[in-house]
């Protein structure tokens, strides 16, 4: 069982986070034949969750997809518990019954679901709670680029558009759904789609969180690279040669 020091300290800097995140998982990576949960990793995407660990709140809400260790992290969420859950324990997070794909911490509103695109509609629908009880908290949801091509995407972005609802749209890009390019799975590029709904497509994520603060539903496209496999655990296939092409 690997054992982490705890908590990262209020000091730690940008670089140490990414890091940290890097750290986690090069180690659940060589730990691979001891996990038997479907298991994204985040290598290649941990400048969006540095960025993001920049500029969100304890109050805030956090929804990811499949490949959220690095956003559990940035929330403030615990490597321990996330390790533990990963691996099956009952000292996990839910008790080693989600595994990696859909980790959940109540406590820091943090959720995650293995659909794709799966929480981008309850992520609306907590928006639309925070504007109805006057919260000063926002959301962030988080998806991959696959995520934009499940109807329910467009829906939300439309009536969060539509209610001016606090809330960021974040979307990690890398080029892939598993195999398939985004070039063959996408007729247009996803920022032009979505600045036809009236929405501030940013450059920044802090910019987007901004915006989202003073009321604006905004958007926030991230071009990365994976540098890991789409996807592992201990009883398929090695796929780690699978490296995605610049």
């Amino acid at each position: 069982m690997a054992h982490f020091e705890g908590d990262a300290e209020m000091s730690e800097t940008r670089q140490q986070f990414i890091d940290r995140v890097r750290s986690f998982e090069h180690r659940l990576q060589a730990n691979m034949q001891n996990v038997f949960c479907s298991t994204h990793l985040c290598l290649g995407h941990e400048r969006v969750a540095a960025d993001l660990w920049e500029c969100i709140k304890p109050h805030d809400w956090l929804f990811s997809y499949h490949r959220n260790h690095h956003h559990y992290l940035a929330k403030g969420g615990s490597e321990q518990k996330l390790w533990d859950e990963i691996m099956g324990l009952p000292s996990g997070l839910n008790g080693g019954y989600s595994g990696s794909q859909g980790i959940t911490d109540e406590s820091i509103n943090f959720h995650s679901s293995a659909i794709v695109g799966g929480l981008v509609g309850v992520a609306a629908g907590t928006a639309y709670a925070l504007k109805m009880d006057g919260s000063q908290a926002i959301v962030v949801c988080i998806i991959g680029d696959a995520g934009t091509e499940a109807g329910v995407f467009w829906e939300a972005l439309n009536w969060c558009a539509l209610y001016r609802l606090p809330i960021v749209y974040v979307v990690e890009n890398n080029g892939m759904s598993i195999d398939a390019r985004i070039e063959e799975r996408q007729a247009m590029p996803i920022y032009s789609r979505v600045a036809a709904f009236g929405v501030d497509t940013c450059s920044t994520l802090s910019e987007a969180v901004r915006a989202a603060r003073s009321g604006y539903t905004t958007f926030h496209e991230a071009k990365v690279k994976l540098e890991c496999a789409h996807i592992n655990q201990a009883n398929m296939i090695d796929l780690s040669s699978q490296v995605q092409a610049a």
